[in-house]
């Protein structure tokens, strides 16, 4: 049996905007399993109200794709500027003056926040303030060696949520992650829940059998070629670590290096049939081209060596954070995705009874393969918090 769901409230838009003519609201999400009033989606009763987007003036520029949809127009020089940890980190913001829930997107391996391009302007047209980050190593974001993993990149969400969309204990996220952004984002959720409304996540990856260690479920060849023999990975900005380098272990380190440098680049010439492989969509060339601009950076294939090095510098288990997560959870999945299968996200639900799962005929981007339907899902359930 389904917990009721009063219909959430509709945003108001800042005062002098106008709004846009009215669209026919998405589908209402389906439900697995018992799911708190707090945690549905609105009823499909709701008023027509709500299916008005707002015309926001700080709106990065959007044009349609083939299907008639709104995205976020590729801007190969990137958009606005974060300084984090001495680092110029770049992230797409719209909606900052709507008084809907603050919505936090974090992107998945070899991505960035244009990865959102459909979520970010539909959520803003209904009165969200959204802001899709793209995590240092990745995107536009600067290409460095630094000390991946779940955690860094946890820790720069808790930052981002707090500094850029300006989350607080009255003011709270809601947080969404894809892929490891999806761990990203529920490290931030379980470690900072007095700043976080909501989780969802989007085909996460991540280990949640128990009794799983921390890292990837499975090594990549990449990560079994890049040294992760010791108990430690050494962190590549402590200079002290690297004077004191065995011979074997420089001979290691190198050879590593040599084999992520070989898989960047085969990994680059493929990146079309990649996105294939894991969308029911055709990809399109604005996407294909964003990865490539990234994979194009000076300092890609270096970083590429450390972002190799994430999984074994992890410590905290994803099983862990998810117990130690106790706020609201939405289960956004593609189920043709042949990654992260559905039985992934029945095993978080087997955790979590009481997350609300939306299922999607795509792959493993739902929210760019099937934008319309995962637009429209993620704000029901978000915008429902907020009832």
């Amino acid at each position: 049996m389904f917990a009721a769901q009063a219909a959430p409230r509709a945003f108001a838009a800042p005062a002098g905007r106008a709004r846009a003519p009215a669209r026919t609201p998405g589908a209402r999400a389906a439900r697995v399993g018992r799911a708190p009033a707090s945690a549905a989606p609105s009823s499909s009763t709701a008023s027509d109200e709500l299916s008005r987007p707002f015309v926001v003036a700080d709106m990065p520029a959007t044009e349609l794709d083939q299907n008639g949809v709104e995205r976020l127009t590729l801007q190969e020089q990137g958009w606005n500027v974060w300084n984090w940890k001495g680092h110029a980190c770049n992230y797409i913001s719209a909606g900052v003056d709507n008084d809907g829930p603050i919505v936090v997107l974090v992107h998945g391996f070899g991505a960035h926040s244009y990865h959102w391009r459909y979520t970010v302007p539909s959520l803003a047209r209904r009165g969200f303030r959204v802001y899709a980050l793209c995590m240092l190593g990745y995107g536009w974001s600067p290409k460095v060696e630094a000390p991946y993993s779940m955690e860094f990149w946890g820790e720069q969400v808790i930052d981002f949520a707090k500094e850029v969309a300006r989350a607080s204990e009255s003011d709270k996220a809601v947080i969404a992650g894809n892929s490891i952004g999806a761990l990203a984002a529920l490290y931030a959720a379980a470690n900072a829940p007095a700043f976080t409304k909501g989780l969802c996540l989007v085909n996460s990856a991540g280990n949640f059998a128990e009794g799983a260690k921390p890292g990837p479920e499975k090594k990549t060849l990449a990560q079994r070629a890049v040294g992760q023999t010791k108990s430690e990975i050494r962190d590549p900005t402590d200079l002290e670590a690297a004077a004191k380098l065995t011979f074997v272990e420089r001979a290691q380190e190198a050879f590593g290096k040599a084999v992520s440098t070989a898989i960047f680049f085969f990994t680059k010439v493929r990146i079309k049939s990649i996105l294939q492989s894991v969308y029911e969509s055709e990809p399109d060339a604005d996407l294909v081209r964003s990865i490539e601009l990234a994979a194009e950076d000076p300092g890609a294939i270096d970083t590429f060596y450390q972002l190799s090095l994430a999984g074994g510098r992890t410590k905290t288990t994803a099983g862990d954070l998810l117990e130690k997560y106790q706020g609201p959870l939405m289960l956004l999945w593609g189920e043709k995705d042949p990654w992260m299968t559905p039985t992934k996200a029945e095993r978080i639900m087997e955790m979590k009874p009481e997350a609300y799962y939306a299922p999607v005929v795509a792959g493993h981007c739902p929210h760019d393969d099937a934008p319309v339907e995962c637009s429209a899902k993620l704000g029901d359930w978000a915008q429902g918090l907020a009832a």
